[in-house]
């Protein structure tokens, strides 16, 4: 069984449907089909907001089934900040409701001239005029094409203002708050004059063979139910439940780049006990075993006293409470409502502000260089007002809406230094106590993100070490401080992340998470089931690993990216932790390049240059990748 595409050409206005078999045995589903696609239809000389770009968005298989939380809808495009690759993947129904329409993707190229909205409903498939919603925040865009349209429950991906206006840190939002963040999707889609796509499907995913697949999702949801993460999620979600652990494991900045801890946490105004539950619940996720989407806090202090909101992701925390010392819950559920709204990547937007704050305390801006503002730590109204300048692109926020490494270039006077940007784009992570963790935000394909290749093996120390060599084939997998073995096990992680991304299944299930969650072998077992191919867990590992070549291919031909790409900010070398556990931790040249050596090793690219190897992508399925790295001069 196969899924099918639908290729839209907002230039000519051409609507029409490609079989997706002869990408999905190579790649699956979701994340492999669009980054090929892209990998293949996207020419190096061609820039992110440029008509010809491609934006291809996926739900893979498992998406809108039975399996737990298959809730994910994958988008790959050309990176506004890097030039490089961009994957997202976000949660919500639209993924699902793609499925249940009867289409697996959505390639989109061209621009339209005038504002349009796609409309999917089964195999009817139209553009309509989105004139008057070009302006409106993305929850006032949900809520008139669904007037529009009669119908409540048709399932929207949506962009904001902040798309709109082309800034390189807009996102796309599903479902009011869950986004597909990093590398400026937003942005690409305002380029392009699409506002929205709306979906509502009538059917079910197609299973090949459902009763094999009732009982793999059975054993999968009984896995789950005994995992002692999710007892954990379910009491304080993906937020408020991480809070102690992650702050004495040193991974939270505090007050951008000057310490990875924040002091007497379970005192200050951010402790758990400080956020309030609201009595509303809210269902954001499909299938959900976790429940974390239907948490509602409300703000119980002025001038933002009566906000409710669903509860935001661990990130909204270590952004705004810990990054930029935010001391008011209250305040942080305002900015996280702005975020959404607007479509601004609340991650990239925390972080170059955060940098503008450590500069100003620095004295290289003062309030000449921020327009009056005072940035002084915890001023959360010199925030919103940043970021409502950020949306607008006007201001001093103009600049800090094209990232550090842009805005340090610009103002100079050493202020690169506290720039944590990775291959052009801004890492919101603390990198130096955690080694694995750091180290896969460093080489990040896209750029920074957390959600590629880092581990989060190290945040439970206590794994036993025979569990973590039989599953990642490294017995220091949970040692925090140690690099051995560090660079062997990022890359096995970006293998079976992008594997993991082709489902449609939401990380939380998985091995990431937690090693009593699902591994290669149990999605293996669930596509086989869902597809009717054959797909054992070695197969499964080996097409993300096809993957990762393919995006890191696409690097190499677009940018240019080598081994000097994939260090640390130079500042996580020089300064340690300054409290906590791992007081006195930094990332020592020597142990990184130990970590970038083991990792090349593994993923079979050149020590030197990390150039990839012809050897190494035709026994991956890819002698039509390496004859184009051939033409550029730039195969191994």
């Amino acid at each position: 069984m196969f899924g099918k595409i639908l290729r839209v050409n907002l230039t000519t206005g051409v609507l029409c449907q490609e079989n997706a078999q002869k990408y999905e045995e190579r790649f699956i589903g979701a994340r492999g089909v669009n980054s090929w696609i892209v990998f293949n239809e996207t020419n190096p000389k061609t820039k992110p907001l440029d008509p010809e770009n491609v934006v291809a968005i996926g739900a893979g298989p498992l998406a809108g089934t039975t399996f737990r939380q298959s809730s994910r809808t994958a988008i790959s495009s050309k990176n506004c900040l890097t030039n490089g690759i961009n994957f997202s993947n976000a949660g919500g129904f639209f993924g699902p409701e793609l499925r249940h329409a009867g289409w697996s993707n959505i390639v989109i190229t061209g621009k339209s001239v005038k504002p349009v909205y796609l409309y999917v409903k089964d195999s009817h498939v139209e553009l309509r005029d989105a004139s008057g919603l070009w302006g409106k925040d993305i929850w006032e865009t949900e809520d008139a094409i669904r007037q529009d349209l009669g119908d409540p429950y048709v399932q929207l991906l949506t962009i904001g203002p902040c798309g709109e206006n082309l800034v390189p840190m807009a996102i796309v939002v599903i479902t009011r708050t869950r986004s597909a963040a990093s590398g400026g999707l937003g942005a690409i889609m305002g380029s392009k004059n699409l506002k929205a796509i709306a979906v509502r499907g009538t059917g079910e995913t197609e299973i090949a063979d459902p009763d094999r697949f009732k009982i793999i999702t059975d054993r999968v949801y009984h896995k789950l139910e005994k995992s002692n993460l999710t007892k954990l999620f379910r009491q304080g979600g993906n937020f408020e439940g991480y809070i102690e652990s992650m702050n004495s494991l040193c991974v939270y900045p505090y007050r951008n780049t000057e310490d990875d801890h924040y002091p007497d946490i379970d005192e200050s105004p951010i402790a758990r006990a400080k956020w309030k539950r609201s009595k509303e619940t809210w269902d954001a996720e499909w299938n959900s075993f976790t429940h974390y989407g239907s948490i509602v806090y409300e703000a119980d202090e002025e001038p933002y006293k009566g906000l409710t909101i669903i509860q935001p992701q661990n990130n909204t925390f270590y952004t705004y409470a810990t990054r930029l010392d935010i001391r008011s819950p209250s305040a942080i559920l305002k900015i996280f409502e702005l975020v959404s709204r607007y479509g601004l990547d609340q991650d990239q937007a925390g972080v170059a502000i955060s940098w503008a704050f450590e500069c100003y305390e620095k004295g290289i801006l003062t309030k000449e260089d921020t327009g009056g503002l005072d940035l002084t730590w915890g001023n959360h109204e010199a925030v919103i007002e940043l970021i409502e300048q950020i949306v607008k692109a006007e201001g001093f926020g103009k600049l800090l809406g094209q990232g550090t490494k842009r805005a340090s270039e610009v103002i100079g006077k050493g202020s690169d230094y506290y720039s944590t940007a990775l291959k052009g784009q801004d890492n919101l992570d603390a990198l130096r106590a955690l080694k694995a963790w750091g180290f896969g935000n460093v080489v990040s394909l896209r750029g920074g993100r957390h959600l590629d290749g880092a581990p989060t093996t190290e945040f439970s120390p206590s794994s036993p070490p025979d569990v973590l060599e039989k599953l990642f084939g490294v017995r220091t997998a949970c040692e925090p401080t140690t690099y051995e073995g560090k660079g062997k096990l990022v890359a096995w992680t970006s293998w079976f992340k992008a594997a993991l991304d082709t489902t449609g299944a939401d990380v939380f299930t998985s091995c990431w998470m937690s090693v009593e969650h699902c591994g290669p072998a149990d999605y293996a077992e669930a596509l086989s089931a869902a597809t009717g191919r054959d797909i054992s867990s070695d197969r499964f590992m080996e097409i993300g690993r096809r993957i990762h070549n393919v995006e890191k291919a696409f690097n190499t031909l677009h940018v240019g990216f080598t081994r000097k790409d994939d260090y640390p900010p130079l500042i996580y070398m020089k300064e340690p932790v300054k409290s906590g556990q791992f007081k006195g931790e930094l990332i020592t040249r020597e142990g990184h390049d130990r970590m970038l050596d083991e990792y090349y090793e593994a993923s079979g690219w050149d020590r030197k240059t990390s150039w990839q190897s012809e050897q190494n992508l035709v026994k991956l399925g890819l002698s039509d990748v390496a004859e184009r790295l051939r033409e550029a001069g730039r195969l191994l």
